[in-house]
């Protein structure tokens, strides 16, 4: 039963459930009230009986009302409940070695070494024999038109698929031999496709390392980083402010809501992209570092404090980024170029500028746009 099946089955018995037993209730307050009509018509009752009477029937139906409510909350959170436990005793989605390989810390460097790699059997090849290699210390940049691949080859850095042939090394040491968890817990990560949880500020950046989740100075300096820090501190309740209107905030202390900030705020998305970048600020000291599209929902301004403060925390480390946004890429150790599933350029950016292919006609036609705008823009 598929789950929407399921769930239309559900609605319908509660909906049946529920009529049952209001019209019951209808049928027993109606019966009831007739019969009394009746008994003081034959002097056994007097109004104020009868008063009573409807009083206690009102009562009784309001009581149910309630209870069948809380039956129906409680059939949901039960409900919830069993989806929780079919999540976490779920297998894991990827073979694991047993026992799993150690993973060494990254000294040589990460290979990509002859990878093939599609959805499923119905689906067509995404990437096709792609070979390069992320020298230790080094930054890679990724560059293609939308579905060459690039965000598929980061799934497959993080070990959320499997190549479906070909293999993928961290220092000799094929991913596909290391359990997952163990391969994460190494890499720091911003995706294109960022979580926004109902948490607070303060609890969405610590998502990015739990062991530092209550250590606010490590919290308010990633989201210094990142840009946050402003609104986080000009937030009704700074970076306890809850992030979504799902859920009521807590009173405060003393027993009172805190301004109407109880139902929490939203934020824009380029808000929270920064949070996201946040979150992996605060992952230091791991072996690399992914930025898919980390500015692609930030204005200008925001763009050039952001893209500064990556390439200050980037440093020496290893690391692979990807962005439509070419400039940002310039000034990585080596660029590698996908086109329909196969790497067609590598290089610098000068080199690949003096080639003049796939990477130079792009960068140009993106610097073009920006400089013919330069002229009209130039008297304002």
């Amino acid at each position: 039963m598929t789950p929407c099946r399921g769930r239309r089955r559900t609605d319908r018995r509660e909906a049946a459930v529920q009529s049952g037993l209001g019209l019951l209730g209808a049928g027993v307050a109606g019966a009831g009230l007739v019969w009394a009509v009746l008994a003081a018509g034959r002097g056994a009752l007097t109004a104020g009986d009868i008063v009573m009477f409807v009083a206690a029937v009102a009562g009784v139906q309001a009581a149910l009302t309630g209870l069948i409510q809380q039956l129906a909350r409680v059939h949901q959170e039960l409900l919830l409940f069993d989806h929780y436990l079919r999540v976490v005793r779920a297998a894991p989605d990827l073979p694991v070695a047993d026992p799993p390989a150690r993973l060494p810390a990254l000294r040589r460097g990460i290979e990509f070494r002859d990878v093939w790699f599609r959805y499923s059997d119905e689906h067509d090849w995404v990437l096709r024999g792609v070979s390069f290699t992320i020298p230790h210390g080094q930054s890679v940049g990724l560059v293609g038109v939308n579905g060459a691949g690039k965000s598929t080859l980061v799934k497959l850095l993080c070990r959320l698929y499997d190549p479906t042939r070909g293999v993928i090394l961290w220092d000799g040491v094929d991913l596909r031999q290391v359990a997952p968890a163990t391969l994460r817990e190494r890499v720091g990560a911003v995706f294109q496709d960022y979580m926004a949880y109902d948490l607070t500020v303060r609890e969405n950046i610590g998502l990015g390392d739990l062991n530092v989740l209550h250590d606010r100075s490590r919290i308010e300096d990633a989201a210094r980083r990142a840009g946050i820090d402003r609104l986080a501190a000009s937030l009704p309740r700074g970076y306890d402010t809850l992030l979504s209107r799902m859920f009521p905030q807590d009173q405060d202390d003393d027993g009172t809501e805190d301004g109407g900030a109880g139902s929490g705020v939203t934020l824009s998305g380029g808000q929270w992209q920064r949070l996201a970048l946040a979150r992996a600020f605060l992952r230091e000291n791991r072996d690399l570092l992914i930025l898919d599209e980390p500015n692609s929902g930030l204005d200008a301004e925001a763009e050039a404090r952001i893209h500064a403060s990556i390439g200050a925390y980037r440093g020496d480390r290893t690391s692979l980024l990807v962005s439509h946004r070419l400039g940002t890429l310039r000034d990585v150790d080596r660029l590698v170029v996908l086109g329909d599933g196969v790497v067609t350029e590598t290089g610098t950016h000068a080199e690949l500028m003096a080639r003049q292919g796939v990477y130079a006609r792009l960068f140009s036609l993106q610097a073009r746009g920006y400089a013919d705008e330069l002229p009209a823009a130039a008297p304002g």
